[in-house]
């Protein structure tokens, strides 16, 4: 049952978004499949909530709520999102090399302060980023120890036993 009122994002199909996907395949959607073969869509950016009650699955959105039968879905999933995999811009990331001895923090905005620590809070190095190049500290020619490795809210450990 959908609130004829406020209906949901779309109805019936919309063709896999490719490399010439128009906007509308490319937004992040919410997708319903439905055993008959209809697929609903709410838009994320509508802010899909979904729960489970008595055998149904209710979306409730900022202009809809619908109802569905569960004994009538196939499944729900979650369409044009980014899966996590590649980086977005300016998404930071902390890369630790085979060996753990050496860390490399990327995507840094400019102006944050990147250090090298002893286990005792003694600094051995400081560099700050620019041009969204990436800092990189190795501990590889110094002493046996415990270091720690920090940039903006990242904080690395690193062990040369």
């Amino acid at each position: 049952m959908i609130n004829a009122q406020l209906w949901p994002y779309e109805k019936n199909t919309i063709p896999n978004a490719g490399a010439g996907a128009s906007a509308q395949e490319r937004t992040p959607r919410l997708v319903v499949w439905q055993k008959s073969g209809e697929k609903v869509y709410f838009k994320l950016a509508d802010l899909p909530e979904t729960t489970f009650e008595d055998g149904l699955l209710i979306i409730k959105t900022r202009n809809a709520t619908a109802e569905y039968q569960l004994s009538n879905i196939l499944r729900y999933t979650y369409e044009g999102v980014p899966d996590g995999v590649e980086l977005l811009p300016n998404e930071r990331s902390v890369v630790v090399n085979e060996k753990g001895d050496a860390v490399t923090f990327q995507g840094l905005r400019d102006g944050t302060v990147a250090s090298l620590y002893t286990a005792g809070g003694v600094l051995l190095e400081q560099r700050t980023a620019a041009d969204g190049q990436p800092i990189s500290f190795s501990i590889k020619n110094r002493p046996r120890g415990v270091y720690i490795a920090k940039a903006g809210t990242e904080t690395i450990k690193l062990m040369k036993p």
